[in-house]
């Protein structure tokens, strides 16, 4: 033991005395024990039971916990956390077993507290609480209606990194997003954007993508970006795999947690043939799906990946680079079909299909566009169990209105997938035999408005039910030497809905009718289950924008097949403003009104009412995506480079931008706003308690991620803040992994429960649910993978989610 240091500056006497009384008191202090010291803890002290916690407004929580039963005057001591950052002090010497918490300078995150027991003998373990996610609260911009009714956007989050146009959620409660090997898209002001252009090609800007991985629950941003190509704009990035810009790829979440991405971009429409695959757990990537069968049979621009029943995933559609040397009906062995043969129509089509009255589409990888682009139609099956990709011998040739653009597709609950769009004809497609079963067309079916759904959406709102929503293509007619706006059909397309009811049978014809119509008419919209089964409808754009009464010979919606024509310098000057989806840059062109698709109580097809307002366009390139706190995250919409020229007319064209050509921070959101929907607002405006999931039990005993078993019973702990409340709804939302309009994964169901006291016995999607076959028929209205767990209270307000994984 050192003894103690003489002070300075003393006189030697008095340094003496004070040195044989420091020592006599370090001897005494070495040779007695010493009291517990306050920081430790006494593993008899009982903890406070029962902390809970909620948010009554974007500033202020309540909490209130039950005392320990067998502690005499305890006080109580409090830490809070923001995210996944460490517990800070909060409040101590509380003797109330209550606390509200008004520190918090704004909302946007979510909040964790903790409390202990404090006595004279020392102080308890610490008692989480649940996560309480705090809002941004209300703009001030204009709605249609108090918040309980609409809801709310929160204000415009200036932060983001990049134009979040591909963005999805993971198991993790995290959303990864990303652009392209840039942050804007500046390979749009290139004049050639194939591969006689070096800047298009590898090391240029294939050889990465610039992507982020951003917390809802403390909004920060980590980068995950990889290869050579994001390192543009002073970015040094390194990483695997190389050779790959994700742009225009087709993506959903793996049964194991991981990302699967299929395609991107290979010099703009032609498509690359990789698949690559995004680790949550190490924010890494990997090339897919391994080293026998690294890459698909051929390129994809714009494919959708599509979840299966047995865990596979089922990759259709897209664009590449036109392969003229390829043979109709080869031994190529990329084709990897169980003949193995590649199937008909991969390179000329068919004259007619093999199913009755469904006439072929002559088209294929050797046909191309006007740029110079071949359609994909190889549907392929990656198993991720092998890391292996097979095809089937049915195409999409077979589909004379197949749309190559990340094509509409669901899992029927009879287990085949349904093909909703965007073309006319809608068609069930047996993915274990590889053959269609049926194609119809919805035209024939009386609805005269369904061709041509480019950019619009389609949702299962429930399994075997569809909603398709707007969506359009208008184009100039100049064979009368005036212009005809909308000559196609988006002057109905546009606002009106498609309801689509799924037969048992995989022969019988599903039931088309007219579904509700939209106050505006919409291309390139967002449209977004809630945790209720309602869908959010934002963004897109329509012809005029939302003020149509400014087209010249505009006079109100006109009857069926009527257009406005212009000819001279107004047909010029309305051309870009009249013609969708070409002009996807123009801000005058864009809705920034919402509207909520109500869901029927039973039978019908729901109705529209319109929301609130956004502040900012959510146009081209934007995306939605239902949170774990119930909310939507509105995003990204722009990548326009520099917004002076484009890919499409090959240099300057001011038309395609508006009044907004040169102005790149207008038009390129890196930003987001947060829907807030009218089920966490009470009458008064302020936020409506919320169920709380307190505890789930009899889940698999897995080490990584909670999970569920088909058919088996789990149990549901829960407590409210209001003790008069009761749990109406048990919901299953799929995680969204949404571009371009549509969602490749999103998918809702309700599970059946029983209540009995503040304990659910919960039914896991079963064989028979939905109308879908015993046995067996669970995974069809459940496909194998990831889904937030709701409660919804009898005021219809939901909880913070639990993301379960189901197998």
């Amino acid at each position: 033991m050192k003894a103690p240091l003489l002070p300075l500056g003393e006189a030697p006497a008095k340094q003496f005395h004070r040195f044989l009384f420091g020592l006599a008191l370090a001897l005494l202090l070495a040779g007695c024990p010493q009291n517990p010291q306050p920081s430790a803890p006494s593993s008899n002290l009982e903890p406070p039971r029962s902390v809970m916690a909620w948010a009554v407004s974007p500033t202020q929580v309540e909490l209130s916990w039950k005392p320990p039963q067998n502690v005499a005057n305890p006080s109580y001591e409090i830490e809070r956390r923001i995210g996944n950052e460490a517990f800070q002090p909060l409040a101590s010497g509380l003797n109330s077993p209550s606390h509200t918490d008004r520190q918090i300078v704004s909302g946007g995150k979510t909040f964790v507290y903790r409390v202990r027991t404090k006595t004279a003998q020392g102080q308890s373990d610490w008692v989480e609480s649940n996560p309480v996610p705090v809002p941004m609260g209300c703009s001030n911009h204009s709605g249609n209606g108090p918040a309980h009714e609409v809801g709310c956007f929160g204000p415009v989050v200036d932060n983001w990194p990049l134009v979040a146009t591909y963005i999805a959620l993971l198991p993790n409660g995290k959303v990864v997003a990303w652009y392209a090997s840039d942050d804007i898209g500046r390979y749009r002001e290139k004049t050639d954007v194939h591969e006689l252009d070096p800047h298009n090609n590898p090391p240029g800007q294939e050889d990465g993508t610039m992507a982020v991985v951003w917390d809802p629950t403390s909004g920060a941003f980590e980068d995950v970006s990889f290869g050579n190509g994001s390192q543009q704009n002073g970015r040094s990035v390194s990483g695997q795999p190389k050779g790959t810009d994700l742009f225009c790829a087709g993506y959903t979440v793996l049964n194991d947690g991981r990302l699967f991405t299929a395609g991107g971009n290979l010099g703009l429409e032609w498509g690359s043939p990789r698949t690559n695959i995004f680790d949550p757990r190490t924010n890494t990537w990997t090339p897919g799906p391994g080293p026998t069968t690294p890459d698909m049979w051929w390129g994809r621009w714009y494919p959708t990946v599509t979840k299966l029943p047995n865990g596979e995933l089922l990759i259709t559609g897209g664009t590449s680079k036109p392969n003229p040397s390829f043979v109709e009906g080869s031994t190529d062995p990329r084709c990897r079909t169980p003949s193995g043969r590649c199937p008909e129509g991969l390179a000329q089509g068919k004259p007619h299909s093999t199913i009755a009255n469904a006439p072929g589409l002559d088209k294929g990888v050797r046909t191309q566009n006007a740029r110079g682009t071949a359609h994909n139609n190889a549907f392929e099956v990656y198993d991720p169990d092998t890391s292996t990709l097979r095809m089937l011998e049915a195409t999409a040739a077979e589909v004379n209105s197949f749309e190559h653009y990340y094509p509409w597709w669901h899992i029927a609950p009879n287990g085949l997938a349904f093909l909703s769009g965007a073309g006319k004809q809608k068609g069930l497609l047996d993915w274990q035999q590889g053959q269609w079963t049926g194609i119809w067309e919805s035209t024939s079916h009386g609805i005269p408005y369904d061709a041509h759904r480019v950019y619009g959406s389609s949702v299962m709102y429930e399994p075997g039910k569809v909603l398709v929503i707007g969506g359009g293509y208008a184009a100039d007619d100049w064979s009368s030497g005036e212009l005809a706006i909308f000559s196609l059909n988006n002057w109905e397309n546009g606002h009106t809905t498609l309801h689509i009811t799924l037969a048992q049978n995989a022969n019988t014809p599903p039931t088309m009718t007219p579904g509700p119509k939209m106050r505006y008419s919409r291309t390139h919209l967002d449209a977004t289950l809630l945790a209720n089964g309602d869908i959010f409808v934002n963004g897109g754009q329509q012809d005029g924008g939302e003020n149509t009464q400014s087209i010249p010979g505009y006079a109100g919606r006109r009857p069926t097949g009527a257009r406005p024509v212009l000819s001279g310098t107004l047909a010029r000057e309305w051309w870009p403003k009249t013609v969708n989806p070409a002009t996807v840059f123009n801000i005058d062109l864009a809705v920034y009104q919402s509207e909520i698709w109500k869901r029927p109580a039973s039978g019908g097809t729901g109705h529209f009412v319109l929301g609130p307002r956004a502040q900012r366009p959510r146009i081209y390139h934007s995306a939605s995506l239902l949170l774990p706190d119930a909310t939507v995250l509105t995003v990204g919409g722009g990548g326009c480079g520099e917004c002076a020229g484009n890919f499409e007319t090959g240099g300057r064209d001011e038309g395609y931008y508006g009044r907004w050509y040169g102005r790149p921070e207008k038009i390129n959101q890196k930003n987001h706003e947060i829907y807030y929907p009218a089920y966490l607002f009470k009458e008064d405006g302020s936020l409506a308690p919320r169920p709380i999931i307190a505890g789930l039990e009899g889940l698999a005993p897995e080490t990584d991620y909670p999970t569920l078993a088909y058919n088996q019973r789990f149990t549901v702990r829960w407590a409210h803040p209001d003790p008069a409340r009761s749990i109406q709804k048990v919901t299953f939302v799929a995680l969204g992994a949404p571009t371009h309009g549509f969602d490749q994964n999103q998918r809702y169901l309700e599970l059946d429960f029983q209540q009995n006291g503040y304990t659910l016995t919960v039914r896991a999607p079963y064989d028979g649910q939905y109308g879908s076959p015993s046995p067996g028929g669970a995974r069809n209205i459940a496909p194998p993978g990831f889904y937030m767990l709701f409660l919804i209270d009898d005021k219809g307000v939901p909880s913070v989610a639990r993301i379960l994984r189901i197998r």
